[in-house]
């Protein structure tokens, strides 16, 4: 009878195979989730009043489009004077000078968004951070841009007002404590409220904090799997968004003379807006065909190739 030390190579043999099924069963279920996510995302699309599931998310791509124009701005060395998000899922940043930088960063900057999504959210470990992640930038963009320099104004009294309000809900205080400390929040969130409705800004403040509270806490309470789902969801939805907008784009460009961003563009270089619509729709669909290859194509195959040796 021999012993397993007469063939020194069956333990790095099974170490090999145990190390390739994860990276398969790992890129099956990745699949599978972008499947499912993708078909759900194009059943919406055709379902009648499907719009009130997807507003939420129609909310979050605005923010992610008008943050990303902020944020070049910023870059730029300009300042932001506001950002406004509108029901209709359309917004508007106002920025104290702009370039081609700022007027290019909201439609690619919506989709480089997307796809960093999309390419991170195939691994499980990270859907948590993801998720957590999306929420605290849609929460910065509304603290630092929505009522522009004037926003940080806003955050004190919010926290207050929140602290009060979650106070009063405790079971342990008096009743009279609680009362005051309820009556107090809620005072405080009328007069923000009255604020907002002046300066324009309630509906951008309402759907930021909403918003970026959510994803926070659906990245904090789901598990993995379902983390995994929602944010390929999110990620489809981006990507979708983002082409359709173009594809949007390049119609008003080419027949309409409505303000937009390639407009902008057509204004500061002399290049037709028309042509700038069809670059950045170009843009959009590389970025995305270079992010699902590497998902389901490079990365897989060098993993195996590596467990292998």
């Amino acid at each position: 009878m021999r012993h397993t030390d007469d063939f020194p190579n069956r333990q790095p043999f099974r170490a090999a195979q145990s190390a390739v099924i994860p990276v398969e069963n790992n890129r099956n279920s990745s699949l599978m989730w972008l499947i499912l996510a993708t078909v759900a995302t194009l059943m919406l699309m055709v379902v009648p009043f499907a719009s009130v599931i997807t507003f939420p998310i129609r909310m979050f791509v605005t923010f992610i489009h008008e943050g990303s124009h902020a944020l070049a701005a910023l870059l730029s060395g300009y300042h932001v004077i506001r950002m406004t998000i509108h029901w209709d899922g359309s917004g508007l940043t106002l920025t104290a000078g702009q370039n081609w930088f700022v007027a290019s960063a909201g439609y690619l900057g919506t989709m480089l968004f997307g796809v960093l999504l999309l390419y991170h959210a195939q691994r499980r470990d990270r859907v948590s951070l993801l998720l957590v992640g999306s929420g605290v930038l849609v929460l910065l963009l509304t603290i630092l841009f929505v009522n522009g320099q004037a926003s940080w104004l806003m955050v004190l009294p919010l926290a207050l007002a929140s602290m009060l309000l979650l106070g009063g809900l405790r079971m342990n205080l008096p009743m009279m404590a609680r009362w005051g400390m309820l009556g107090a929040g809620g005072v405080l969130i009328l007069l923000l409220s009255v604020l907002c409705i002046a300066t324009g800004t309630l509906y951008s403040w309402v759907a930021g904090l909403s918003i970026g509270v959510s994803l926070i806490a659906l990245g904090v309470l789901t598990k993995p799997a379902i983390g995994q789902f929602i944010v390929n969801f999110l990620a489809v939805q981006c990507c979708l968004d983002a082409l359709s907008d173009l594809k949007t784009l390049f119609f008003l460009s080419a027949f309409t003379n409505v303000q937009s961003d390639a407009a902008n563009m057509a204004r500061m270089t002399g290049i037709p807006a028309t042509i700038w619509a069809i670059l950045w729709l170009v843009s959009g669909v590389l970025l995305l065909g270079v992010t699902l290859w590497m998902i389901f194509w490079r990365v897989p195959n060098r993993n195996v190739a590596s467990a292998a040796r």
